[in-house]
């Protein structure tokens, strides 16, 4: 009976070792983290403060959201956000008469995103459109002019911020010259859409003020 009652008794130890052990296997396994979704999370929890008007707490996410991807064409979007959140506080400190240096320069560090997204990816009009407002907000607007006429066979993108700019400046038919020039040679690309539709807005413009 003793006997019996041992060999019972270790069984049902062995069970509940088993168990617990299994439990314990399941616990140790480590999830694989996606970087690409969890920088997709912190991206959006940026949009939520930046909506929100929580705009430190959305630099901060989409700082983490760089930092986690940081090589992608998707980390553009991140860098594009992160710029208009300086770019909005740029705008308040300019506003201010706020001093603008170092660290808390926005309107610089609006300029900086902003670039960091058109080398990731430089296929989206946007991008292109925010780094001229935040040019603008630096006072580097001329400048920035003059280097693209002078680059602007390096790198055909170029174009596409001085035309910009000319726009800007009410130059609308040298714009337009450029960008048409820039289509023609770059029909398929997705931007020329994006580019034919400013043209078409500058042409509009001259037929005002005919």
């Amino acid at each position: 009976m003793k006997l019996r009652f041992k060999i019972i008794f270790s069984i049902f130890l062995c069970l509940i070792c088993n168990s617990s052990f299994a439990d314990l296997h399941k616990a140790s396994i480590v999830e694989t983290v996606d970087a690409k979704k969890a920088a997709q999370f912190h991206n959006n929890m940026g949009t939520y403060y930046f909506n929100d008007k929580d705009y430190f707490a959305a630099i901060k996410e989409y700082r983490i959201a760089i930092g986690i991807n940081p090589d992608s064409q998707t980390t553009a979007t991140y860098f594009n956000n992160l710029g208009k959140v300086y770019l909005l506080l740029g705008e308040i400190q300019v506003k201010n008469g706020l001093p603008l240096q170092g660290w808390d320069d926005f309107s610089k560090m609006a300029q900086i995103s902003f670039e960091e997204a058109i080398l990731k990816d430089c296929m989206k009009l946007e991008y292109y459109q925010n780094l001229i407002k935040a040019y603008k907000l630096t006072g580097v607007t001329t400048k920035k002019k003059n280097y693209f006429i002078s680059n602007r066979d390096k790198n055909p993108f170029n174009v596409i911020p001085l035309a910009l700019i000319l726009s800007e400046e009410g130059n609308l038919q040298y714009a337009n010259m450029l960008l048409d020039d820039f289509v023609v040679q770059n029909p398929d690309i997705i931007i020329s859409n994006d580019l034919k539709k400013i043209i078409k807005q500058n042409l509009e413009k001259i037929k005002e003020d005919l």
